[in-house]
């Protein structure tokens, strides 16, 4: 696909592939990177639960309607961290398992990001940091409500 022609490149353009993906850029690469390094047919993952999940994950990052921590924004970190990978050769270190983790990690690090920071929840005295004991609210709450 020409679109990806450039994935390999730092100058990758996320913001050409959002127009074509239709504001769903997220799920574009999500998918098409864990495709093209064989982690779906390697982990054996159902395409309808991965595109389930991308969707999911696209739509919690659109939730806050956050001006940077968004799913456009993922979609830049998921780029970088497969071009990190390739370019480096690192990927020729680690097993399936954690280049599927690293996209996965990249995929979802800011997923329902209320765009404030760990210190205006700890402050705010908000219901995240009270529920992560003002430890890494955001950190902790990326993960949780992904695995929710």
């Amino acid at each position: 696909m020409s679109l990806f022609q450039n994935l390999d490149d730092w100058s990758f353009d996320v913001f050409a592939l959002d127009e074509v993906a239709q504001g769903s850029p997220l799920k574009c690469i999500g998918y098409y990177l864990l495709n093209r390094h064989g982690l779906i047919r390697k982990f054996k993952i159902p395409p309808q639960t991965l595109e389930n999940f991308l969707t999911r994950i696209e739509e919690g990052y659109c939730h806050h309607k956050n001006p940077y921590h968004n799913n456009l924004h993922a979609t830049d970190v998921a780029q970088t961290m497969h071009y990190i990978l390739y370019k480096t050769g690192f990927m020729n270190w680690l097993t399936e398992l954690e280049i599927f983790a690293a996209f996965i990690a990249a995929i979802i690090h800011d997923y329902e990001h209320t765009g404030t920071t760990n210190n205006f929840h700890v402050m705010a005295g908000s219901d995240t940091a009270l529920l992560y004991n003002d430890r890494a609210v955001l950190e902790n709450h990326h993960v949780s409500a992904t695995f929710r």
